[in-house]
């Protein structure tokens, strides 16, 4: 009789450590079920911003007329430091001398790097070799390295050929990737670019 006890306890026992190894259902739900995208990514939206280390520190303009958006953002490309009425330093807005776009794959990692294709729109007011240049520079294409989700455009404006309060823009807009199609809520991304505060 206590032989079968403990066999039945051990039985039971083990099927409740084993029924915990089960995948949750709801977890299962949360998992991404649509086709594999690709999409623009503004990693600089929802930062905290301080006098400090915050946007305006990174040369991420955060005040009125400059707010940030999921697909656009506005950088200073000089550094200034406010002050209020007592002289003390308010803010730090130090130029941002790169300017980074994250572009990522909205689906399973892949064994193989994924190349996206993008483009300059004809709406963009910046002109490419004079008011910025684009890494890399030969190609249009950025690339998600192998069991990754997200890969970077480099943006390195030419502060020099801003003049006073001029604001120039500069529009991407995803064309795709092999089994990847642009994600239409965020195929396109709008960097402003500014010397001034």
């Amino acid at each position: 009789m206590k032989i079968s006890f403990k066999y039945i306890l051990s039985v039971l026992v083990s099927g409740v450590m084993l029924s915990g190894c089960l995948p949750d259902p709801a977890e299962e739900a949360l998992a991404y079920q649509g086709p594999t995208v690709v999409e623009f990514k503004n990693h600089t939206l929802g930062m905290v911003n301080n006098a400090t280390f915050g946007l305006d520190y990174r040369g991420i303009l955060s005040s009125s007329g400059s707010t940030q958006t999921d697909s656009s953002r506005v950088i200073s490309l000089a550094g200034y430091s406010v002050t209020n009425s007592e002289g003390r330093v308010t803010r730090v807005i130090s130029p941002r001398t790169v300017d980074t776009i994250f572009v990522q794959l909205v689906g399973p990692q892949r064994s193989a790097e994924t190349v996206v294709n993008f483009e300059v729109k004809t709406t963009s007011t910046a002109v490419e070799g004079t008011d910025y240049t684009l890494e890399p520079a030969d190609t249009r294409t950025v690339t998600i390295p192998a069991n990754s989700s997200q890969g970077r455009i480099l943006i390195r404006p030419n502060a020099a050929s801003f003049t006073g309060t001029e604001r120039k823009r500069l529009d991407l807009r995803l064309v795709g990737a092999e089994n990847a199609t642009p994600n239409p809520n965020y195929d396109t991304f709008y960097v402003t670019m500014t010397r001034t505060f």
